[in-house]
């Protein structure tokens, strides 16, 4: 302190009363420095009132910054005690920026003078909290100074932290300060600060953790039972069980080679489960660390009590119960192991008690009888494997040899008691290199005569599994299994499914395919029955229990060999059988039963057209689409017509086959265009009608092609009722807030292409029918095409900014419909309008619209644009920055990107006028908050001057 000047009276006084608004408090209080200043200011009744919390009206709280509590962490290390003092004086604040300072502070003081903050901890605790400010690094910090400092207090708070407690709803999870991850991050720290103390302050949390989670009570004991070992944890999860396990195990393999005595009462009074388990695993270690002879045969007498106790013997504490029996072994202890493995799993007591439990359930002696020696006969085996014979004495080992004969060997011995696994899909019996290098004859063979005999509790291969290696094997080399026909009918579905999707994957790779095998196989499945003979082996879906699958894989590959651009790749004789093959699928009923009586409710709101991916009947209709556009010269033209006006004749309640239809929309139009105007209306509507399947077409086919002059003649009746429609429109792909702003973009890209005058019937309804909001989004999505274009002619160009003053002047009109300026941003980010034009055009926005959002996209194009149009940069930048923006409005894009270049250039011009607004606005923002403002305009301009 003595570096720094004493203040006077006087100048604290005078300091303070320059003090006018907090802006300028936050200036002087983040740089004061001098530790001296804090008793003066304190007189003056500086620190007595920072802000409390207030309720906003929207639900939220607003919790103001008080700048005094950064002087007091700027100083708190070199006048501790006066620091102190304050913030003693500030019991009462509800401000969770003091109560986070408080913490800071706590942290880095003395220990004797951050003691000094009991009371006021005590008194935020029963208040509600310690600040949801708070950082709980700080709270262990404030924790771990005290412990190391030697003050008590610090084991009372570090137990407010981390000693668990019962929830106020007598639920099962305890309750601590921390949150798990902060809990599991910090512990160790508090725990070694805690020093001597460590184990006996943390494993009563343990134990009182256990007991509130009711893992533990007279009758049974479950604690720890997701922790199978002791050694680690099974995962990266951080839980506070596991955090809490770990720290004890740290402290007691640290204690049992310091302080056994000790470390063995701390343990002998917390008798649960996870405890003794942690107790057998230290004491292994220790035993394998000790070197001193009195320490060693100490623990090896805890260790043989140890192993006798009943809790030790069980199922769950085996892999512990193996390590210690190793370490007494290693010792020259075998004799301890003996005894405790003739004796058993089962000491005579808890064998009493379960006898007395199973025969209360009605179960015979004999049965219980046979049980007990079952289950001590298991335990032996496995606790003798885990040891390993050749780590047994000979009577033990006697022992292992005749259970081993009996019983058969342990293949993993120390595989934990119970593992928490997942799943991770089906697993084939042999690798794809494996496969792929087997003849087709093999291939096959194998394919017959392989059976399934997993239990489905591990990752055991399966015929789903294998087929789809077989599946990657055929899609990269479709001669796997040979070009010979026949061989479906010697494989079960579940393989033919694979081998179908394997052919389809090739074929979209440009491979060529065995054709013959190709359309043998594909006839086989569309002609076969539902049932399957194969009895199916393995789990649910481990195996097909019918063709469904397969048909619907024939189904697939059929419809990609239907497109026209595939046909140059397939032999005229093989695709004129694949359209016959899927013509006769058309006639497949239970196909469209399937379909139709499916709850679409399972579907979790799937829009059509993904449901027409995931179903056979509508992929079919698919196909029968791709055959009806290859047009009338094609041989099966008009069967393939008839077929699917037949199917799209059906009522479907599920929309997909309309979907599939606008899909179609563009290939129709250029291929079948016959086809397509005799049917146009009965599935797309008109301006008199559109029905629900209608709406679907028209909404998929809209959103999956881009706009096209002829698709927009066709379409505009259609589109001109979608837009009366006063319900919601049925949507075939995409969002349902979308088809009409489609409409919109459909009609902004008509106009600038210069297709359609004001006359249009579609422009029209559009701007007199669709609300201000959706109009604005087709023009503002037009606008933000132009950013992703790497050139956009000048005509397009010109013809949207035409576009936009005559929305704009609409809008000077209707005031009601300023929304159809919100996305003007775009025309400014997109690049391909001058300043000169969107800084006008942007003024005027902001004048229609007051509250017009940027949303964060045009600060770097303003200060790219205020060189040469200062004046003009300024104003927008001053409405942008009006005094009465609200929280919800972001600017930090302008005041970051904006505020400074467009102040320098300002400034630059040579306008005194423009200088004197520009400082303006600069004060007004320093006063706001941008408090380095000047010093950043500063640099600008010294950086432009010449």
């Amino acid at each position: 302190m003595s570096d720094y000047a004493v203040p006077t009276t006087a100048e604290v006084e005078a300091a303070v009363r320059r003090l006018t608004t907090y802006q300028l408090r936050r200036v002087f209080y983040e740089g004061l420095k001098n530790p001296n200043w804090v008793k003066p200011l304190a007189d003056l009744n500086v620190f007595t009132n920072p802000p409390e919390p207030e309720a906003t009206g929207d639900g939220y709280i607003k919790d103001v910054f008080w700048p005094e509590v950064s002087y007091l962490l700027n100083v708190a290390e070199e006048a501790p005690s006066q620091v102190i003092d304050v913030l003693l004086s500030l019991e009462s604040t509800a401000n969770s920026w003091v109560r986070r300072a408080a913490f800071v502070i706590g942290a880095k003081v003395p220990a004797d003078q951050a003691a000094r903050l009991k009371p006021l901890v005590q008194a935020w605790t029963e208040a509600g909290g310690l600040g949801w400010r708070t950082d709980p690094r700080d709270l262990v910090s404030f924790a771990v100074n005290l412990l190391e400092g030697g003050q008590k207090y610090g084991i009372t708070f570090a137990n407010t932290l981390f000693r668990p407690r019962d929830a106020e709803d007598d639920a099962r999870d305890p309750v601590v300060e921390l949150k798990a991850y902060w809990y599991s991050h910090e512990l160790p720290r508090v725990a070694n600060a805690l020093g001597s103390n460590g184990l006996k302050t943390v494993l009563p949390w343990l134990t009182q953790y256990e007991r509130i989670k009711k893992s533990v009570s007279d009758t049974f004991d479950h604690s720890g039972f997701s922790r199978s070992t002791v050694a680690t944890r099974g995962d990266g999860h951080r839980d506070i069980e596991d955090a809490l396990i770990d720290c004890v195990r740290d402290l007691a393999k640290r204690d049992f080679g310091t302080d056994p005595d000790t470390t063995w009462r701390l343990f002998e009074k917390n008798e649960i489960l996870i405890a003794q388990r942690i107790a057998m695993y230290s004491m292994a270690h220790a035993l394998e660390e000790a070197a001193d002879p009195h320490l060693v045969r100490k623990l090896v007498s805890m260790g043989g009590d140890l192993l006798a106790k009943p809790l030790c013997r069980d199922q769950g504490a085996r892999l512990e119960f193996v390590a210690l029996a190793k370490a007494l072994v290693a010792r020259s202890a075998a004799d301890v192991l003996v005894e405790v493995i003739n004796e058993g799993h089962f000491t005579a007591d808890s064998s009493a008690r379960i006898r007395k439990n199973m025969a209360d359930r009605g179960e015979s002696s004999e049965s219980i009888d046979e049980s007990l020696q079952r289950w001590d006969e298991t335990w032996r085996h496995q606790v003798l494997a885990g040891i390993g014979r050749d780590h047994l004495p000979p009577v033990l080992q006697a022992q292992l040899d005749d259970l081993d004969a009996s019983r058969g060997v342990i293949e993993r011995p120390l595989a934990p008691a119970f593992e928490m696994t997942s799943w991770t899909g089906p697993n084939s019996p042999l690798d794809q290199d494996a496969m792929a290098a087997m003849s087709p004859t093999e291939l096959l063979a194998h394919l017959e005569s392989w059976h399934d005999s997993g239990d489905r509790w591990t990752a055991e291969p399966s015929h789903e599994g294998q087929g789809r290696v077989l599946s990657a094997v055929l899609t990269a080399n479709p001669l796997a299994l040979g070009d010979a026909t026949g061989f479906a009918e010697r494989l079960r579905p579940t393989y033919i499914r694979a081998v179908l999707s394997g052919w389809e994957a090739a074929f979209k790779a440009d491979l060529d395919l065995p054709w013959g095998a190709v359309v043998a196989a594909v006839s086989y499945v569309v002609s076969h029955g539902y049932a399957s003979d194969f009895p199916v082996e393995g789990g649910r879906l481990d195996d097909d229990a019918d063709f469904r699958g397969a048909k619907q894989a024939a189904v697939g590959i059929l419809e990609e060999f239907a497109k026209v651009k595939s046909s140059d790749r397939i032999p005229a004789d093989a695709l004129r059988q694949i359209a016959s093959l899927l013509i006769e699928t058309s006639e497949d009923e239970v196909a469209w039963n399937d379909y139709a009586n499916y709850e679409s409710s399972n579907e979790s709101g799937m829009d059509p057209l993904t449901t027409s991916l995931n179903w056979q009947w509508p992929n079919m209709v698919r196909g029968l689409l791709h055959l009806v556009t290859h047009g009338p010269a094609a041989s099966w033209y008009a069967s393939a017509a008839e077929s699917l006006e037949r199917e799209l004749g059906r009522q479907d309640p599920r929309g997909a086959s309309r979907a599939v239809v606008g899909e179609a929309l563009g290939r129709l139009h250029d291929r079948a265009p016959e086809w397509l105007d005799m049917h146009f209306e009965t599935y797309f509507g008109s301006e008199a009608s559109l029905d629900r399947g209608q709406q679907i077409a028209l909404t998929t086919a809209i959103a999956m092609h881009y706009y096209h002059p002829a698709l927009y003649r066709r379409l505009s009746g259609s589109m001109i009722a979608a837009l009366g429609e006063a319900d919601e429109i049925a949507v075939g792909w995409g969002d349902q807030d979308t088809p009409k702003a489609r409409i919109g973009q459909w009609v902004v890209q008509a106009v600038i292409r210069g297709h359609i005058d004001h006359a249009d019937p579609l422009r029209v309804a559009f701007y007199s029918v669709a609300p201000a909001d959706v109009r604005g989004d087709a023009i503002g999505h037009v606008a933000w095409s132009f950013l992703r274009a790497d050139k956009v002619d000048d005509v397009f160009r010109d013809r949207l900014a035409e576009l936009w003053d005559e929305r704009a002047a609409h809008v000077a009109g209707h005031p009601e419909d300023s929304a159809e300026l919100m996305d003007f941003y775009w025309f400014v980010t997109c690049g391909k309008f001058g300043a000169d034009w969107w800084l006008t055009r942007l003024k005027q926005a902001i004048s229609l619209d007051p509250e017009l959002e940027t949303h964060g996209m045009i600060g770097e194009q303003l200060a790219e644009a205020a060189p040469a149009h200062p004046q003009d940069a300024l104003e927008v930048l001053r409405l942008l920055l009006k005094p009465a923006e609200t929280h919800h409005r972001d600017h930090w894009d302008l005041t970051h990107h904006a505020l400074a270049p467009v102040l320098a250039a300002a400034m630059d011009a040579g306008d005194d006028q423009l200088t004197q607004d520009a400082i303006a606005l600069m004060n007004e923002m320093g006063e706001r908050g941008e408090v380095d403002l000047d010093q950043r305009v500063a640099a600008l301009r010294a950086t432009e001057a010449p």
